[in-house]
């Protein structure tokens, strides 16, 4: 499916939205060999439109040697990916909520400690009510 994904990304991105296999098969060559990054985004978007196929759904049509993304094959591919951006920010967001970073929050206070030590000291050092009173 992330191969579909990655053929109609392609198109899209063609001049009027066709290119011939030789070219599709150039520009998978270079996404796929270049690092994980495609691969990884392109699993993610798959995940989101299982049961895919470009040509059962009539997203990519096969004209004389190329191939060519239909209107609905764009409309199909901008909706994948505006779900996949808001899920992205929503994540974002969930993850900024959760888990707050350790310096935006504020400083326990450092008064108090020194506060409730000195008070401690003093009740050790200081004379119970038995040994000052006389027999």
């Amino acid at each position: 499916m992330s191969f579909q994904l990655s053929i109609l990304k392609i198109l899209a991105g063609q001049p009027e939205g066709r290119a011939s296999l030789a070219v599709l098969k150039n520009y998978l060559t270079v996404f796929y060999t270049s690092g994980p990054e495609w691969t990884a985004r392109m699993k993610r978007l798959a995940g989101r439109a299982p049961g895919l196929n470009i040509f059962g759904q009539k997203l990519v049509e096969r004209d004389s040697g190329h191939w060519i993304i239909t209107d609905g094959g764009r409309a199909f591919l901008a909706s994948l990916e505006r779900t996949a951006v808001t899920i992205t920010e929503e994540r974002a967001l969930n993850d900024t909520i959760e888990k707050p970073l350790a310096s935006k929050l504020p400083a326990p206070p450092l008064t108090s400690r020194r506060h409730n030590a000195s008070r401690r000291h003093r009740r050790r050092n200081r004379p119970s009510g038995r040994e000052c009173q006389s027999p």
